[in-house]
């Protein structure tokens, strides 16, 4: 059975920093070391021959004697050289039998044999770094298809593109090299980062493989071609909570089973920024006046950046250009203004130049302008949605955005959900069979829900029909004079307008009448935005979906009366915090939205207007590339839905049905962590993954100087060769064969 085994000397310190010795080996057949005994036979057979002798006095014999006695050191010294020579002929052939091979470079072969090797591409957005006329990735690209095809023609490979997620392109069925080469040559980069553990299990798979049956033990070698970034290779001693290795325990796992090589392929002084953030101020943005875009750069390395432009463009127009200085390792920050003219999507992006990684240079957005904001109000009961709907409209005659539309209890059923940007319920007591159902399937898609309590609430109805929908627990009825609101330091944004501003009512705010909510354990993402005296929740918001759900612990108008003092449970609709706040809590729940439009590379996009279409119906996407895909229609639970999730570049995509006379567009961004390029320190990774530094001459990767023509075992069967023919003329020299 083929055996292997790697000696590498992996740092020296000098005073200084540690060093990587380029001297270093491997053997391909540790097996055939045993046969370094036979380099003892040369030094046998001398001893054997030694033969124990009686002396005779012979007068011939001494005058013989006499003359070897002067020329002895001179034969002693052949048969000393005669016997290493022999000796070290022995021990090269034995070597060379073990397949021995340089593991301080990058081979097109480790030895004599067929191979089986891992090609690891890393496809991180990161690669595309361009420091010379072609990117890193590019460079992997290239490299990897000098090794095939300077390997052997029995050597398999397997390719696997290390992304997120990490997938395995070619298994080492395929043996036709050119097949090969045309693999590496067809992969694309996503806009992504790159899933080193998922590289490795498919690493790990691969190498365990063993479908062919009666395939004969291989050697086996894996390659990583990488800019070693610190975001993918960094604390490899560390252990995610979700694995249950660290990634140098994997490693070493993998180097009992393969020899490891990690080509670095980085830019040592690589520097680089990034626009990190984009957002529009207004939560809803309407036509009717100015919206404030903010966006954030940062400049990741040491250099800073110095009168750097940058340019807002709005669908695909150049709208305004500033220009700003960037210190090194820090952020700066910037704001456009610009006013929307007509209703509908609008693609915002905010463009930098002058860069060496292009990709995150920019950064997309999709604002929805609308004439105006629907709100549907539910009236639990008479009056229960008046003060609401004044708060959102306090003066029907402005030119307000925002239109509220009261209806009953009774008319939910009735209405399309999907025509209404929020859906505030006031006092409305309990649900009728699948409006509960309705609501999250409206919130899950985008939409918000604001819901006061009043004395109509049946809780029980509501813990139990509604517990997927209300982000707390409903208690008792607390009952107890009580002024005042504690703000718990405005870190939630319904309440942060009023930090500064303690004399606009909030502080003073009267409550009499509450229910107790209680945030369970398990609901990890509701939030608490102030609370009462006494600790108690007031306001509890909690993601639902891609939309958000707010509950108030008391009722939003005067309707709801303590049945004991005939008193109203709160007079605060008719204090001054009460129209700020109800407005801040209709833009933080139609903020939700906002998560539809602007998504993470590897997203998948879905139907965001929450209407259904004809099942079946084919759905058309333009990438940012400006290459088409198309969806179809599928059921869903109330009609036909789509989904779209190949997004893995970065920019605008735009799509298009027939039912629509306008198209949908959806931003998608990369992580800006990706951006950071600083890389890991070698000496950081596990010694059995041997650093090969990349050469570069004139800028491009110098393909040749990485590949090994010719192993070890060549040169240690020809110098035994030679070894033999010099063995033969100091024998023939010396006159004599044998010792």
């Amino acid at each position: 059975m083929r055996t292997s085994a790697a000696f590498r000397i992996r740092r020296l310190s000098m005073n200084g920093p540690s060093l990587t010795l380029l001297l270093a080996f491997g053997l391909g057949n540790l097996a055939m070391l045993g046969w370094l005994a036979a380099a003892a036979a040369p030094l046998l057979i001398h001893l054997w021959s030694r033969r124990k002798y009686r002396e005779v006095p012979w007068a011939a014999v001494t005058f013989l004697l006499a003359a070897m006695r002067r020329t002895s050191r001179r034969i002693q010294l052949q048969q000393w050289l005669l016997l290493a020579v022999r000796t070290l002929i022995i021990l090269l052939v034995v070597l060379a039998l073990a397949e021995p091979y340089g593991v301080g470079t990058l081979a097109g072969g480790f030895g004599g044999g067929p191979a089986h090797k891992v090609l690891v591409i890393d496809g991180s957005y990161s690669m595309a770094y361009r420091a010379s006329e072609t990117t890193l990735f590019q460079s992997a690209k290239q490299l990897a298809s000098q090794l095939v095809r300077e390997s052997g023609a029995a050597d398999t490979f397997t390719i696997i593109l290390m992304g997120e997620p990490s997938t395995t392109i070619l298994r080492r069925e395929v043996l036709d090299h050119s097949a090969v080469i045309a693999e590496i040559k067809s992969l694309r980069q996503a806009h992504a980062g790159a899933d080193l553990p998922g590289a490795l299990t498919l690493v790990a798979e691969s190498l365990d493989d063993r479908s062919e049956a009666g395939r004969r033990p291989e050697r086996q070698e894996v390659y990583f071609f990488t800019d070693l970034q610190r975001k993918t290779w960094g604390a490899p001693n560390s252990r995610p909570a979700d694995a249950e290795v660290s990634i140098e325990d994997r490693l070493v796992a993998l180097a009992k089973k393969a020899a490891l090589v990690a080509v670095d392929l980085a830019s040592p002084s690589a520097q680089n920024m990034a626009v990190t953030q984009l957002s529009s101020i207004q939560t809803f943005v309407t036509t009717a006046g100015e919206t404030a875009i903010e966006a954030t750069l940062h400049q990741f390395g040491s250099d800073s950046k110095q009168n750097l432009s940058v340019e807002l463009l709005i669908d695909d127009e150049p709208i305004a250009e500033q220009t700003i200085n960037i210190a090194s390792d820090n952020d700066a920050a910037l704001r456009f203004t610009h006013r929307f003219r007509t209703a509908g999507d609008h693609t915002v992006a905010v463009r930098a130049v002058g860069d060496l990684l292009a990709i995150d240079n920019a950064r997309w957005l999709v604002v929805p302008a609308r004439d105006e904001v629907r709100v549907l109000c539910v009236a639990g009961k008479t009056g229960a949605a008046k003060y609401v709907a004044g708060a959102l409209d306090p003066d029907p005659t402005d030119a307000s955005p925002v239109r509220p539309t009261i209806v009953s209890e009774g008319d939910l059923a009735e209405l399309d959900l999907a025509t209404f940007d929020c859906v505030f319920l006031c006092n409305v007591g309990q649900f009728a069979a699948g409006e509960v159902d309705r609501l999250v399937r409206y919130a899950s898609a985008g939409g918000g829900v604001v819901i006061f309590l009043g004395d109509r609430i049946q809780v029980g109805a509501y813990n139990e029909q509604a517990s997927n929908l209300i982000p707390a627990r409903i208690g008792e009825l607390v009952s107890a004079q009580r002024f005042g609101v504690d703000p718990l330091e405005y870190h939630h944004p319904i309440i942060a307008p009023f930090r500064g501003r303690e004399g606009a009512g909030l502080l003073t705010t009267p409550v009499t009448s509450y229910f107790r909510l209680i945030v369970l354990p398990n609901n990890s993402g509701a939030a608490i935005v102030a609370a009462l005296p006494g600790a108690d929740p007031w306001i509890i918001t909690a993601p639902l979906g891609l939309g958000r759900t707010v509950l108030v612990a008391t009722d939003g108008s005067l309707s709801s009366v303590d049945a004991e003092t005939g008193e109203p449970w709160t007079a605060w609709p008719t204090w001054p915090s009460f129209l700020p706040i109800v407005r801040e809590m209709l833009a933080y729940a139609v903020g939700g939205q906002q998560s539809v439009w602007e998504q993470r590379v590897g997203s998948a996009l879905a139907q965001r207007d929450r209407r259904p279409l004809r099942v079946g119906q084919v759905v058309d996407i333009t990438r940012p590339d400006g290459t088409t895909a198309s969806t179809r229609v599928e059921n869903g639970p109330d009609g036909g839905i789509w989904n779209y999730d190949a997004t893995d570049l970065s920019g605008i995509y735009t799509v298009r049905s027939a039912r629509e006379a306008e198209p949908q567009h959806f931003a998608i961004n990369i992580d800006a962590a990706e951006s950071d390029l600083s890389r890991v320190d070698p000496a950081e990774l596990p010694a059995e993954l041997l650093i090969r530094q990349t050469p570069r001459v004139g800028g491009d990767t110098a393909v040749d100087d990485l590949v090994l023509r010719s192993g070890w075992q060549q040169s240690f069967l020809m110098a035994a060769f030679g070894l033999l023919l010099f063995e033969s003329l100091l024998a023939w020299r010396f006159g004599r064969g044998v010792l």
